[in-house]
């Protein structure tokens, strides 16, 4: 007989075992241990046991869903309006009996006493509370078409997918970069400067990845100036095991406004990929929305090739 229940903290454990008898495919990260769903997960300030239900036979953890919110606009908090169904995983040998619709209509009945109308099925900005490093890769990517059993249940409990989310790596094993005359000129009037000091301090930021490690790589007039381009690197160790090899994440890549289309983000890329590469990383990751055209054209450019796709789906609560 299956029951089901809050989150208990003697759960990591055996949460961390179904985690790996799950199989959910390239985009989750194996190999791990309860200090990783520790630091991701459980400690993080607006974890709440509630939302984390848990389906047992017995004594031994079969099933959970992980529900939370994310951030307001001001990114200073959490807004339960922002309710979303972060991840949930099922036994093979427990599937095909409704665990997994009945967890979601238990975490469908959490966000809706917080105040969620619509629901959101998949992290993914601004809603991307837990799981970060641990599913999708750098960022949260929804619902990942490698994990193939997502979008069928999904769409038969009535969500409908919203978004997608494109994720390109790059194997930096290889050494040929494009050749593009602009980004030589570039080259000679703009330095590659590091930093530790992220783009941002919002209280959301600093809850998700300020206890991360991660450095901030900027492109600057050698003249001297603020920075023309730049983007937050993320060491993926915790893809190690799945993948077979050192992989870092490329976030938050941005470029003023006014000097877009001069050749400073692909000069930023390529110059971090070929860092990167004499650090002895292996791959690089970036993700980039459907709607993204100039992100994916990018990509495409500087030798990323698309990986996978994620998909968020969505519901309203009746």
């Amino acid at each position: 007989m299956i029951a089901y229940r809050h989150f208990r903290n003697g759960d990591p454990p055996q949460l961390l075992k179904l985690w790996h008898e799950c199989g959910l495919g390239r985009g989750t990260a194996f190999g791990i241990t309860c200090d990783a769903l520790d630091l991701l997960v459980f400690s993080v300030q607006y974890f709440d046991a509630r939302g984390l239900i848990v389906a047992v036979d017995g004594t031994r953890v079969v099933g959970f869903v992980h529900a939370g919110f994310g951030a307001n606009d001001t990114e200073t908090g959490i807004s339960a309006e922002r309710g979303v169904i972060c991840l949930i995983m099922v036994h093979p040998g427990y599937r095909r009996q409704g665990i997994g619709r009945q967890l979601v209509e238990q975490a469908e009945s959490y966000l809706r006493a917080a105040g969620t109308v619509q629901v959101q099925a998949g992290s993914a900005a601004p809603r991307d509370p837990f799981y970060i490093l641990l599913y999708g890769g750098c960022q949260a990517a929804g619902f990942l078409e490698s994990d193939p059993l997502a979008a069928p249940f999904f769409k038969a409990l009535g969500y409908l997918s919203v978004e997608q989310r494109f994720v390109y790596h790059r194997d930096l094993k290889s050494t040929s970069d494009p050749i593009d005359f602009r980004i030589l000129a570039n080259r000679r009037s703009l330095q590659l400067q590091i930093t530790d000091k992220p783009r941002t301090l919002a209280p959301w930021w600093v809850t998700r990845l300020g206890q991360l490690e991660s450095i901030r790589f900027q492109e600057v007039p050698k003249r001297g100036g603020t920075a023309l381009a730049e983007l937050t690197c993320l060491g993926l160790e915790t893809y190690t095991h799945t993948w077979k090899a050192r992989a870092a994440g490329l976030i938050d890549l941005s470029v003023p406004q006014e000097l877009r289309r001069k050749g400073y983000a692909k000069t930023l890329l390529l110059d971090v990929c070929r860092r990167l590469r004499e650090e002895q990383v292996d791959i690089a990751e970036m993700q980039v929305s459907d709607s993204n055209l100039a992100g994916i054209g990018l990509l495409q450019a500087t030798g990323f090739k698309k990986v996978d796709t994620g998909h968020v789906y969505s519901k309203y609560l009746g």
